[in-house]
This record gives C-alpha cells, sequence and structure tokens, in this order.
C-alpha cells in the first residue's frame, strides 16, 4: 500500500481547505522555549555512565523454532571433481526479528549406508547426533547472516572445492550434509545428503522412469471444450506435462479420457488442444492407458467390483455435425450452373478409436502408491487383454523377496503368478517431491535424496538388474519442474533410461507381496453409493429411445469420481460425492405424475384426465398403470403414453363406476415400456355420485316433456281462440240476384283466303 502524506496528496484527496488562523508569534515563541527547557531538564537527570541507547526497548530475539532452514547441494548432491555449490535457506516466521549468526556447512564422515539411514537422517537431523566433532565431521563454510526480518528469509549460495575441502578422500558412500544457524544453545539445523560415486564400479544398469499424463480432479465424465482450451494452451497443465516429457526416454502413464475428451469435439475441438493431441501421438515414447479417468483401483476392488470398470460408449458426447466426410476438391474453374455439394455427416468414431493413446503396451495397471498389496495384484492377475498378460506396478516398500526395499531391486518379478513391475518407492517418493517442490532449494533437496537412494539401490550385488522408478501423479506442478525431475531421474547413478519392453524381458524374480492397505471407507463408501445410483439410472433409463444418453455420461462421471487425483483433496472428494448424489436424485425424480387432487364421479363411466411430467431433454415412453383400490371402480388397467422432451402431457383412463353412491381410491403408477416402475405410486381419492345421473336424467326428461305438453296444449289454446275470433268478427252474407244470362253471339262466317297473285279482277 502506498501511503500519502496530507501534504503531498492531490487536492481532490485533501479535506475541506480551513481558513488559516493567526496566532500572535511571541505567544508561540515562550511555548517553544519552555518546551526546550523541560527537556534539558529531563536529559540533566539522566546518569552520564548509561548510555543513550539504553533508554530505548531492544528488540524480541526470535525463537529458534521459528526458524526454517533447508540445505541441498547442486548436480543432484553428487560430488564430482568441480566445485560443488551448496544452497541455504532461512526463513523467520516470527513476529520478531532474529539476529545474526553464522551459517555452518559441515559433512559428516560417517556414511549412510541403508535407505532406512538414509530417510531418518533427512526426517530429523538429531537422530544422527550433533554434526560439528572435529573427528567425525567437516566444516566446508560458513557464512555471516547479519540477521532475518520478521517474517522474511535468507538465501546463501556458497561454493565448495571438493579438494579443498576433503571430499574427494571419502570413500564411495552416502554422506550426511548439514546446515546449522546458530542463534544461541538451540540452533536451527538443516540435513541433506551429499553422493560419492564410485568411478572404479562397473556399469549400473537401465533404469524405467514411468511418468503420468492426467488431468485435474473432474466432477464430470469429460473435459469440456473451455477446460481443454485452457489446459493444453501454453502454461496449461496439460501442455507443461507434454513439454516436460518431450525429448526424454520417459515411461507415459496415459488417461485415455483425455484423448476422448478431445476427439468426441471433432472438429469444433479447440485447436491448441488438437495440436496438443497430434504433439502426443507424435511422440516415440514407450506408454501404457491407465484406467479411464485414472479411477482408483484399489477402491474398485475392495468395493467388489470383480472387474476393472470401464466406459462402453461415449456417443452420447458426440455431435454428427462436427465429424463431417472429407469434401470433395472443387474443379478450378466449375460450371457456373453446378453449386458445390455440401459434405455429407460422417460417422462417429469408435470407442476404441477415441480411447486411442497411440502403440502401447495393453493390461497395465497402477494403483495409486501405497494401495496395492496381495490382493489387489490377486484381482487384476486374469485381466490381460489380447493374450497380454496383466502387470501391476507396486512399490517396492510392498516387497519383500528378491526385489525388495533397501536392496538391488528387480524390477520384473512375479507374485503368485501374476506379473508385477516393481519400482523402488524411496527414490520415487524423492522424484515426486522433487517435481512438485515450491523452490529450487526444496527440489535441489529432493533430487539430492533421489541420487542417495539410487546409489543404496545400485550399490548392491547385481548392479546391472534394471531400476523402475516413478514421478507420481501430483495435483499441481510446473513444467519446468517435471522436466527437471525427469532429467535427473533419466540418469539416476549413472543409469540409462529404457523403455517399458526392455523392463518386462526376461525372467521376472519371485517376489511376495504384503497384504493389502486398509482401504479407504470414505472411498468405497462412495464408490457402492455410485453403483446404486447406476443400477437406479439404467432401470429409469428404460422410458428413453436411446437408454446410453443417462448411462454413458454416468458410468464417465463415475470413473472420474474415483479418479487418484481427487485422493489430495479429501474434503472436496467429499462435495463432489454430495453434488453428484443430489444430481442423480434430480435425474430420477425427472420424470412423474403431477399431484392429482380427489375426483367426483358424477357419472357411471367417463374419463378421468391424468398429467405426466417430463423434464428430461428426450422424450420418454411410459405406461400409466390405474389401480382401482376396490371393485366399485372398473377402469383401463394399463394406458400407453408418449410424453414430449420437457412438457406435460395429458393423459384420459377410462373408468365405469358399478355402484350409485361411494368413496373409493385408484392407485396410478408410472413405468417403463419393460414394466419397470418410474417414480412412486400417486393414490387419488375419487368420490362416486352415479346415482345423480339417474336422477338429472329423469329430471330433464320430465322438464321436457311437461314442456312439450304445454307447448301443445298452448298451441291448441291459441288455435282455437284465433278460430272463435274470426267467427265474431266476419258480417252475415246477403243472396245475390239473379243474373239475365247474355244472348248467344252468332259466329261470323269464315273467310275464304284468295291466292296470293290472283288479280281481282280477273
Amino acid at each position: 500500500m502506498t501511503l500519502i502524506s496530507p501534504a503531498a496528496a492531490p487536492r481532490g484527496l485533501r479535506g475541506p481547505r480551513r481558513r488559516a488562523v493567526r496566532r500572535p508569534l511571541p505567544r508561540l515563541r515562550a511555548g517553544l522555549a519552555a518546551l526546550v527547557t523541560a527537556a534539558a531538564l529531563v536529559f540533566a537527570a539522566v546518569p552520564a555512565a548509561v548510555p543513550a541507547a539504553a533508554v530505548v526497548p531492544a528488540a524480541t530475539e526470535a525463537p529458534s523454532d521459528a526458524l526454517q532452514i533447508a540445505v541441498a547441494a547442486g548436480g543432484n548432491g553428487v560430488v564430482t571433481a568441480e566445485p560443488l555449490t551448496v544452497t541455504v535457506t532461512v526463513a523467520n516466521s516470527a513476529d520478531s526479528a532474529a539476529t545474526a549468526a553464522d551459517v555452518v556447512v559441515a559433512v559428516s564422515r560417517t556414511a549412510l549406508t541403508t535407505e532406512a539411514a538414509v530417510k531418518s537422517w533427512l526426517a530429523d537431523p538429531s537422530s544422527e547426533g550433533a554434526l560439528g566433532a572435529p573427528a567425525a565431521d567437516v566444516e566446508i563454510a560458513r557464512e555471516a547472516v547479519p540477521g532475518i526480518a520478521a517474517h522474511a528469509s535468507r538465501t546463501l549460495t556458497v561454493t565448495v572445492d571438493p579438494a579443498a575441502a576433503g571430499l574427494t578422500e571419502l570413500a564411495p558412500g552416502v554422506y550426511p550434509l548439514a546446515a546449522t544457524y546458530a542463534t544461541g544453545s538451540d540452533p536451527a539445523v538443516a540435513a541433506g545428503v551429499i553422493v560419492v560415486p564410485d568411478a572404479a564400479a562397473d556399469p549400473a544398469g537401465p533404469i524405467g522412469v514411468i511418468v503420468p499424463i492426467t488431468a485435474p480432479a473432474l466432477t464430470a465424465g469429460l473435459l469440456t471444450a473451455d477446460q481443454l482450451a485452457e489446459l493444453t494452451a501454453p502454461g496449461g497443465a496439460l501442455r507443461d506435462q507434454l513439454d516436460a516429457v518431450t525429448g526424454t526416454a520417459a515411461i507415459l502413464a496415459v488417461d485415455p479420457a483425455i484423448l476422448a475428451a478431445i476427439r468426441v469435439l471433432g472438429s469444433s475441438a479447440p485447436a491448441a488442444a488438437q495440436q496438443w493431441l497430434a504433439d502426443l501421438l507424435a511422440l516415440p515414447n514407450s506408454r501404457f492407458a491407465l484406467q479411464f479417468g485414472d479411477a482408483d483401483l484399489a477402491t474398485q476392488i475392495a468395493a467388489g467390483v470383480g472387474a476393472p470398470l470401464t466406459v462402453s460408449t461415449l456417443a452420447p458426447y458426440m455431435s454428427a455435425d462436427d465429424f463431417t466426410a472429407p469434401a470433395t476438391p472443387t474443379p478450378a474453374t466449375p460450371p457456373a450452373a453446378t453449386p458445390t455439394p455440401a459434405p455429407e455427416p460422417g460417422t462417429l468414431p469408435t470407442l476404441a478409436a477415441l480411447l486411442d493413446i497411440g502403440e502401447a503396451r495393453s493390461a497395465v495397471y497402477w494403483p495409486a502408491t501405497g494401495t496395492a498389496g496381495s490382493g489387489v495384484v490377486a484381482a487384476l492377475r486374469d485381466r490381460g487383454v489380447d493374450e497380454v498378460a496383466a502387470v501391476t506396478l507396486v512399490p517396492s516398500d510392498e516387497v519383500s523377496g528378491a526385489a525388495g526395499a533397501g536392496s538391488a531391486t528387480a524390477a520384473w518379478a512375479q507374485s503368485d503368478g501374476a506379473g508385477v513391475l516393481v519400482y523402488d518407492a524411496e527414490i520415487s517418493a524423492a522424484l515426486h517431491e522433487a517435481s512438485a517442490a515450491p523452490g529450487s532449494v526444496t527440489q535441489a533437496a529432493a533430487l539430492a535424496a533421489a541420487s542417495a537412494y539410487a546409489h543404496l539401490a545400485t550399490s548392491g550385488t547385481d548392479r546391472t538388474a534394471p531400476l523402475l522408478v516413478t514421478v507420481d501423479r501430483a495435483a499441481t506442478r510446473t513444467g519446468d519442474a517435471l522436466r527437471t525431475a525427469l532429467a535427473a531421474a533419466s540418469s539416476l547413478a549413472g543409469r540409462t533410461a529404457v523403455d517399458l519392453d526392455t523392463l518386462v524381458s526376461g525372467t521376472p524374480a519371485a517376489v511376495t507381496l504384503a497384504a493389502d492397505a486398509e482401504p479407504d471407507a470414505d472411498r468405497v463408501a462412495a464408490l457402492t453409493d455410485f453403483l446404486q445410483g447406476e443400477g437406479d439410472l439404467a432401470s429409469f433409463a428404460t422410458i428413453l429411445a436411446d437408454p446410453t444418453v443417462l448411462t454413458a455420461p454416468e458410468r464417465a462421471t463415475v470413473l472420474q469420481l474415483l479418479g487418484n487425483a481427487w485422493r489430495e483433496a479429501p474434503v472436496a472428494f467429499a462435495d463432489a460425492v454430495t453434488q453428484h448424489q443430489a444430481a442423480t436424485a434430480t435425474t430420477l425424480d425427472a420424470v412423474g405424475i403431477v399431484p392429482v387432487s380427489d375426483i367426483t364421479l358424477l357419472a357411471t363411466a367417463a374419463p378421468l384426465t391424468f398429467t405426466v411430467r417430463n423434464d428430461l431433454a428426450w422424450p420418454v415412453s411410459l405406461v400409466l398403470i390405474t389401480t382401482p383400490g376396490d371393485p366399485r371402480l372398473r377402469v383401463q388397467n394399463s394406458t400407453p403414453i408418449e410424453a414430449g422432451a420437457a412438457q406435460n402431457t395429458r393423459v384420459k383412463v377410462p373408468v365405469e363406476a358399478r355402484v350409485g353412491s361411494g368413496e373409493s381410491t385408484l392407485t396410478l403408477q408410472l413405468r417403463s415400456p419393460t414394466m419397470i416402475a418410474i417414480g412412486p405410486s400417486v393414490p387419488v381419492a375419487v368420490a362416486v355420485r352415479a346415482e345423480w345421473e339417474s336422477v338429472g336424467i329423469v329430471v330433464m326428461v320430465t322438464l321436457i316433456a311437461a314442456m312439450l305438453v304445454a307447448g301443445v296444449v298452448r298451441t291448441v289454446l291459441r288455435l282455437r281462440r284465433r278460430a272463435a275470433a274470426e267467427r265474431t268478427q266476419e258480417p252475415e252474407r246477403t243472396q245475390e240476384p239473379e243474373r239475365t244470362p247474355e244472348p248467344e253471339r252468332t259466329p261470323e262466317p269464315e273467310r275464304t283466303q284468295e291466292p296470293e297473285g290472283t288479280d281481282a279482277d280477273g
């Protein structure tokens, strides 16, 4: 925060301008004089023998337990003829400053001869006693530190000449390295190691380095286009992983769900994701596929799943519009009247094509570190693919026999007929720490520890035995840190990295596996609930023309929620489980009968109307089963329904009453076409009043008859009245005199017509 004084602040940030108040200068001068006199009297009262600084309180010294110190030797901790760089970091987490002190770097002359000794020393430097005894330890550097402020840190780098420090005189082995910040009787001490190699020893055998290519923890079946664009862009987690393994001989353990997420998008996949996919497939590294979503194998087996869960289809994630056939080449000068035809939709890729990770060895299983024992390996023993035997990765601390902790680890082994690849647990843990280290000193210290464990694993009787290590899964790590860890792993103890086929060649060593670790009860319970919900959804989906639109995303989501990435976030995993359970319940409740109020039936037979709700995005086929509560009602038992997507559908059910009056009930139950119950049954109260219909008919007939009779009577009376009125108003008729008949007229004689052309005179 930048503090702005009132005098320097802009006018807009200052307070309201006050009018200056003039005060008499004589009074001000008199006050200052009195103040100076009083101050002189106070200082005169202090004895001359006490220095002036004694009146200032001293800063509180930071306690030693508030100082965190770390030390690491450069060059992966391996001592050569070149100058050795040692870096020390001291952090002060106290609210007070740490006083000045010397940082002393020392090396013990007593070698650490076992992995257990190295692990104990790095965990607690006091376990090997305090360094600094002249006969046993060598001080190789000393640096003065002028104090460390509160909540601050200081990093020192010193360069040591190995010959001058006597390091080249040490016998080959692993030696303790310590850095001490001496602040009183309880100094802060950091532990590290250095490795003095045996230059005269025979060349060591090969080493295999396995690194996962996985996505962060997901709550959905596949990565979305936006997530892919972010993860595969420069600086994204997936791009960093791919860049880190490029140019190395690392063995890739690839989550096929990532590739499927890109492929299901077809032409609409982000350009960065398509480039990432092409770059991955172009790498020459040997590889194998993890479970879909890197699902937790041990949890599946503990939950009683017979075989590892898989996806059966991903078709609901695809759209035919994103998969078009290549356009027909257009001639340079096409006829003007012939338009260019649009490309025909292409076929959707198969599941195998979606999950393809390139040329890979099949049937390789990698349970989460610390979860695989004899039970898990036995459950996976018969899960080979296409006549390729199953191989399970297990850590060396779960193995005894020819491949065991603290000995030359035989990477390729067999336990009770099951093939296993044994990776060194301590080296792998150190490499994992180095790949996810927050700072350079922490990373260098972890790499030095990996070198120490590798030296001990290689110093056994069979130096030529292949060694297998992993750079295990990590929620967050940078590409640079991962690449540094891979580079160090590929040359541990002078070894050369090899591919997966080389590791599994030859005769496997016989080993014995420890029992399975206690499974995570919360994860097992979650999977049990997931499988129950999946079964309910499968039954519910029978109302759809294509049930996979529900079942396929559900299986993919379950596998993602089982992903090993969730092991590092148990609280977030619990929240994700709760959200998924709620989503499943919402889906199962998406189709149902709208609640019905009580019905009064006023006729002996009439159709009753009910409403079916469908909140799904697809049309559904249903059967409404109507069951009467007693024999007084006769109903149509089965009524087929075709309900549209995201809408309510009305359905009419014929009902006939067998009695004139009474109270009865109907039970409504939706079922799928295969007669699977959909939702709960709904009772409907029906009040039968069928006699009201007869009474109503009689009343209506009577009224109609009365109206007809009244109409006839009224018409007759009206006609009679009209006739009577006409007779009363008609006058009496008088007799008319006889008329004299007229005389008959004599008819005129007919005239003879003269012929034409006859002269009258002639």
